[in-house]
């Protein structure tokens, strides 16, 4: 089987081989033979776009019409209306899909807004009980199938976005059971559609959002929950794996950070420290936060960089309020500067090259 890469990074590889190829180290055939085995990516492009594009609105304005309407047309005539579109859509998604790929695929696509707009319209008309979120798990469970069956990432991102809104949505109703079968179909999604970085990104925002929905069941102190998903986060950037690991780290990054700044806020620790010890073990903690992120600064993450800003913009508010914004923004613009001189080095000397 070829190997899939972007046009781009093609460009690229039959660039350095042409100058392989003219130095003498390969010879034509061989550069050649090397090209065959890959092949360029796909991707969206503009066609796809334009006719997605054209389709949802084409949708939209028919469910526009059908809603003005709504209330002068019977269930029966409502029910055909509905099945009678989303079947259409769908079999003109279909034969097209032959001949015309990009077109049929986007008319599937509108096939699954169709699907899930009858979903929310059939309960208003029977007035069906159950919990709102429970209407994006039905519609992430109806898109599914056709993902899988056509192995097609973005109607399984799609799934998965619906899945997190159902997630998030039961916050405050009952406790989202689904989520313990459908946090490990999202990872299984992952190997099953050419392991994905972006399903990859999107399964472990649903798995981190699912972890937070059970401290808030079980309502865990808001410091634990905290300190967990610093832990995660820690996990995260630091476990060594081959499952794309750039994309866990840079999660994991952006997760301790935030978690990092809100725990040096000092009534979070209350639950631990008298009130007279919150400052204190909050300001030791910023200082443990503030060396990690230097530590992984000098692993060149600018990510940590970031947060290291946003720390000391938290204590510039908080604490040293009345120092003059002048001198905030000299000392913050130093930081800067020395921080950029230090990557260029740093980068330069990755590189090989002499230092400046």
């Amino acid at each position: 089987m070829k190997r899939q890469i972007t046009q781009a990074n093609l460009s690229l590889v039959s660039s350095e081989l042409e100058h392989y190829e003219s130095n003498g180290l390969i010879t034509g055939e061989q550069k050649n033979g090397i090209l065959q085995i890959y092949e360029i990516k796909g991707g969206l492009n503009f066609i796809r776009v334009v006719v997605t594009i054209g389709a949802l609105l084409v949708g939209l304005g028919i469910l526009s019409f059908i809603a003005s309407n709504w209330d002068g047309i019977s269930h029966l005539v409502k029910l055909l209306i509905i099945f009678g579109v989303f079947g259409g859509v769908n079999l003109a998604g279909y034969m097209l899909s032959e001949n015309n790929p990009k077109t049929g695929r986007s008319f599937i696509y509108l096939g699954t807004l169709v699907y899930g707009a009858g979903i929310f319209l059939i309960g208003q008309m029977y007035n069906f009980g159950g919990d709102f979120p429970t209407a994006f798990l039905l519609w992430s469970l109806g898109i599914l199938p056709v993902a899988f069956l056509l192995k097609d990432k973005y109607l399984m991102l799609f799934a998965n976005i619906l899945f997190g809104v159902y997630l998030y949505g039961s916050f405050d109703m009952n406790f989202p059971y689904a989520g313990w079968v459908g946090v490990p179909v999202v990872y299984l999604a992952f190997n099953y559609f050419e392991k994905s970085r972006l399903l990859l990104f999107f399964a472990n925002l649903t798995s981190l959002s699912f972890i937070l929905l059970i401290t808030l069941r079980y309502e865990v102190k808001g410091l634990y929950v905290l300190l967990l998903f610093f832990a995660i986060g820690l996990v995260m950037y630091g476990l060594k794996h081959t499952l794309e690991h750039d994309v866990f780290q840079i999660q994991g990054n952006i997760l301790l950070g935030v978690t990092g700044v809100i725990l040096t806020i000092p009534e979070l620790w209350i639950v631990v420290v008298s009130a007279q010890s919150t400052r204190l073990i909050s300001l030791l903690f910023a200082l443990a936060f503030v060396t990690l992120l230097f530590v992984l600064i000098r692993k060149g993450s600018l990510i940590s960089l970031l947060f290291v800003c946003v720390t000391i913009f938290r204590y510039y508010t908080d604490t040293f309020a009345f120092l003059p914004k002048s001198l905030f923004f000299i000392v913050g613009g130093l930081l800067l500067l020395g921080f950029g001189f230090y990557f260029e080095r740093m980068m330069k000397t990755s590189k090989g090259g002499p230092l400046a």
